[in-house]
């Protein structure tokens, strides 16, 4: 089968290519080029890149580099920083995975005749009793990505191979190492891929300094408590940076237009319940939501009003903050996500 893989020049989609070729497959490599200079770092790399070309070289294997900066700004960075400054907080890596990465994957599969594509993600697909294809959590739990992928299409997932779904990092490693490849030994990247040294708020900062206008730190009342630089440098359920005494403060709340942060001494109490925006979802009688990345995943009763789902969880500890992504599982299978949209106490 011709498969057009993901490279990214990184430990994860060069043994993902590795398994693709031991399984017999003919595989295309794709590196997507994502950002370019503009004040932001180059994503991917030029070490990276090199990277990536290398091991097609090494694999006998082809390597197509693709422009994407275009969509990357449209659907990831635009976003990002619009989010940041209305007081929301973002989740930059599922909306690329859906609108970029997989998308154009999928858009050079169709160019060079390929039936699937393929990602280095920590995830496995799974076809259901109807024959949907899903994404669902992979071996390692604690590499597990399937909510990075929560908001692709069932489409997009049933065109997918994903390799490394039976593997643990570990193994993953020793299978790079063996094959010599030139990723093996590289270190995982770090945050978020467009901000320097995975600084959001150096990006941020970078790219429009008015979002850092300062502003007023309120407690619930409303009385004064001090003085913040910008609202985009905090997110609701934020304790670090706020530094002021008589705490511990956790922010509770963000009022972007008027630059006013609310505060609330003590770890605040979590929404009683929560609204998600979902473009799809396919909700049975029983789901657990994640709401970040290695949160776990915590049982939830909901209603669907219109395309919106009001969330309310059943256990303690489900923290969710307006802007990320809320993804939905019926046991260890996506079955849809989307973006929270607001708080209910």
């Amino acid at each position: 089968m011709r498969v057009v893989a993901g490279m990214s020049g990184g430990v994860d989609s060069s043994a993902a290519v590795e398994l693709l070729r031991e399984q017999g497959h003919e595989v295309i490599g794709c590196t997507l080029v994502m950002a370019r200079g503009d004040g932001a770092p180059a994503s991917p790399s030029e070490a990276a890149l090199d990277r990536a070309a290398e091991t097609c070289r090494k694999l006998g294997i082809p390597h197509l580099i693709r422009d994407v900066t275009g969509d990357f700004e449209r659907w990831v960075t635009g976003p990002f920083f619009d989010e940041y400054l209305a007081g929301r907080t973002p989740s930059p890596c599922v909306a690329c995975n859906r609108h970029v990465k997989v998308a154009a994957l999928l858009d050079v599969a169709d160019q060079v005749g390929a039936e699937m594509v393929a990602t280095g993600h920590y995830a496995r697909k799974a076809i259901g009793m109807d024959g949907v294809a899903r994404i669902a959590r992979g071996t390692d739990a604690k590499k597990d990505q399937s909510y990075f992928l929560c908001q692709l299409t069932p489409e997009q997932v049933a065109r997918m191979v994903l390799p490394l779904a039976p593997y643990e990092k570990p193994r993953v490693r020793q299978l790079a190492a063996v094959a010599s490849l030139p990723a093996a030994a590289v270190e995982d990247s770090q945050g978020v891929c467009f901000a320097p040294k995975g600084d959001y708020r150096a990006f941020l900062r970078e790219r429009s300094p008015e979002a850092f206008e300062p502003g007023d730190f309120v407690d619930e009342e409303g009385e004064v408590l001090g003085r913040h630089g910008g609202v985009a440098g905090f997110t609701v359920g934020q304790r670090k940076g706020i530094g002021l005494a008589g705490g511990p403060w956790f922010v509770k709340a963000i009022d972007a237009p008027s630059r006013t942060i609310v505060l609330t001494r003590g770890a605040p109490e979590p929404p009683r319940s929560f609204t998600v925006r979902c473009e799809h979802v396919e909700l049975g009688p029983a789901v657990t939501v994640q709401t970040r990345y290695r949160a776990p995943d915590l049982a939830a009763t909901y209603h669907q009003e219109g395309d919106l789902v009001v969330v309310t969880p059943q256990e303690p500890g489900c923290l969710a903050a307006p802007g990320q992504t809320c993804a939905f599982y019926l046991g260890d299978t996506v079955v849809g996500g989307g973006t929270v949209v607001d708080l209910r106490y």
